[in-house]
């Protein structure tokens, strides 16, 4: 009897060693961004082998700051909110619609040292000093945010419109998400429970970091498959296509559709890095044509979040429901 020996999905490897993100243009620039390009227009994410967040900086972040924030009692943890207005940059958990498994916590706008002082004096009060936790948060940040920007640039180089990366980079704002997905309670093999649900990203490039091997990210691929993110380095980040970057390159690229399912005995933890567009998204005239008409209205990011925190989690193109031409 034939028997299907294909091997599983893997997001598609990108190895960024030898590309400065401080000088675009130079060494394997060119190389590397057709390959993001690629990736971002087949799949809408990858894999990315990034030595520049180092070993080092990876375990001080999470082995020390990461998980002495979710040690803290709820109250503390729920300190941390941006208003009303915005209830999904601060604090989420135990909330209608997100598992009783799932917790995490957000510095927004920009992530400058400044920003994540007033988020550990939130956190910890009373504390005497706690420049060990920003140092390693504001670095493994820093250096997501770095990766973030150069496949920015990158895409709009690789699809001949790089002239629009300065405004753009210039209304960029941060969300950086510090998250915990608790095991299930059922340890049997094999089995897993869905932490957060199906869902694309509102932002234009997401960039995820986990802690060790312990996996849950699970993205959509075109055909329907799903595809369970293993890292192929301890070096690697996902990085990730939204909604707003589909908008912009008027559909060049895919937003994924993407979930966090866990499985075993202990807990993920994983850092995300939202980037978010303060301009008006609006595709650039040389990517509008006969061959590629306009697929969505002009808009801001602002208004599309609202639109998406009112929907709820339903599994679907909001994207095209909100603005879709």
């Amino acid at each position: 009897m034939a028997t299907d020996a294909r091997q599983p999905l893997q997001l598609p490897r990108i190895d960024f060693s030898g590309v400065d993100t401080s000088a675009p243009g130079a060494g394997r620039w060119a190389a590397v961004r057709a390959q993001v390009v690629d990736a971002l227009a087949t799949l809408g994410c990858f894999d990315a082998h990034y030595p520049a967040l180092t070993p080092d900086l990876r375990a001080a972040f999470f082995d020390g700051a990461v998980k002495e924030l979710f040690a803290l009692p709820a109250d503390a943890k729920r300190r941390n909110t941006y208003g009303p207005d915005k209830p999904l940059f601060g604090y989420l958990g135990g909330m209608p619609g997100l598992s009783n498994g799932y917790e995490s916590l957000a510095i927004s706008e920009r992530v400058e040292p400044e920003s994540v002082r007033a988020f550990a004096d939130l956190m910890w009060p009373n504390a005497d000093d706690n420049a060990g936790f920003c140092e390693a948060v504001h670095g493994a940040a820093r250096r997501m945010a770095e990766l973030e920007e150069a496949v920015q640039r990158m895409v709009m180089e690789g699809l001949g419109v790089g002239r629009c990366h300065g405004e753009m980079r210039e209304s960029m704002r941060h969300v950086f998400r510090m998250s915990q997905y608790r095991p299930p309670s059922d340890h049997t093999e094999g089995s897993k429970e869905v932490r957060y649900g199906t869902h694309q990203d509102c932002s234009t490039i997401t960039v995820v970091c986990q802690h060790g091997d312990v996996d849950g990210l699970e993205v959509q691929a075109g055909d329907g498959q799903w595809v369970r993110y293993k890292p192929s380095s301890p070096a690697s980040l996902v990085v990730m296509a939204g909604n707003e970057l589909r908008a912009w390159t008027n559909d060049r690229v895919r937003a994924p559709f993407h979930r966090v399912a866990v499985g075993g005995d202990v807990a993920r933890y994983s850092a995300i890095l939202f980037a978010l567009p303060g301009l008006r998204i609006q595709a650039p005239d040389e990517l509008v044509d006969d061959e590629h008409p306009p697929r969505f209205k002009p808009h801001c990011n602002d208004d599309f979040m609202r639109f998406c925190i009112a929907r709820g989690a339903r599994h679907e193109d909001k994207l095209k429901d909100f603005c879709g031409a």
